[in-house]
């Protein structure tokens, strides 16, 4: 499972690190920093507030009253700093082997507001930036706080920028949020997506982080969900067939790709690669009609 911890080191390095890059992207994009001040305070000596932080991409041509809240995986946090350049993301991540940031207008391109969504900065575990996580364990994304902070940004969504509809979105360590949210959202949210989603905890010194798997209960979520999942996943902690039991139905099934670099990183199997645009296809289309594409991709 260590190997998880280099999933989205390339995800997060070229996000919030690459400020080299040139602010080239996609004209028919706008950017937004969100920072929400949570009303709580962390630290021991000193204290500080707590905020949840995100950016909100759009397009300028193709408004939108639907957003998709996305969480990323290993390590799931993005260290977003405070008061960080939007553009400056939205160019980064285009340059990044991540499928759901590299092509991050295609959601806009149909009309869905794609959200990154950070773990709140009392979450961090350690102010600095690591691949091997210290916070945002299982300890809180199963918790009812976890619950009521991105309640907190829903109502920023339709409050300041016209959303109604909200979907949310979870890969690999970014699912045990996602497939806990959609347990204790309720009605606040029009449906989840589990994207290549853990079916075993990490162990070792990361035993928290995925120790909440087994008390999971689909059956509690009140708005329709599905899974999205390579059926060639060859990361320890995210095989099909466990995935396949869960979701019977409700699943889309990912065939083929390129199997190149680490099996729970940012690329092969694991995160589509050779078949990012397939996969962001059918799950724009289950967002828009809850059409399930039983298979995407060829063998």
């Amino acid at each position: 499972m260590i190997s998880i911890g280099r999933a989205t080191r390339q995800l997060w390095a070229l996000l919030v690190f690459c400020t080299a890059a040139l602010p080239v992207f996609s004209q028919d994009l706008k950017a937004q920093f969100i920072q929400i001040d949570l009303g709580r305070e962390f630290g021991f000596f000193s204290k500080s507030p707590a905020h949840l932080r995100a950016v909100a991409m759009a397009s300028n041509q193709n408004p939108s009253s639907t957003a998709l809240l996305f969480f990323p995986g290993w390590p799931g946090q993005l260290w977003l700093p405070e008061n960080m350049q939007a553009e400056r993301f939205i160019t980064n991540a285009l340059n990044s082997r991540f499928y759901a940031t590299r092509h991050i207008d295609l959601m806009p391109s149909k009309g869905i507001t794609f959200v990154m969504v950070d773990c709140p900065t009392d979450q961090w575990g350690s102010s600095q930036r690591s691949a091997d996580p210290t916070g945002c364990s299982d300890s809180y994304r199963s918790s009812q706080q976890h619950a009521d902070d991105i309640a907190h940004l829903i109502a920023h969504l339709k409050a300041t920028q016209g959303i109604k509809r909200i979907f949310i979105m979870g890969h690999s360590y970014g699912s045990i949020s996602s497939r806990w949210l959609a347990m204790r959202l309720g009605d606040q949210i029009q449906g989840s997506i589990h994207s290549a989603s853990m079916s075993y905890a990490a162990g070792m010194r990361f035993a928290d982080y995925g120790s909440s798997i087994s008390r999971m209960d689909m059956a509690q979520a009140k708005a329709p969900w599905i899974f999205v999942h390579n059926l060639n996943d060859q990361c320890k902690a995210t095989p099909y067939v466990p995935i396949q039991t869960v979701a019977g139905t409700q699943l889309i099934t990912v065939r083929g790709g390129t199997p190149q670099g680490d099996p729970c990183g940012a690329g092969h199997f694991h995160s589509y690669q050779g078949r990012e645009l397939a996969v962001l296809d059918a799950v724009a289309r289950w967002i828009t009609s809850y059409e399930i594409t039983l298979f995407a991709g060829e063998p």
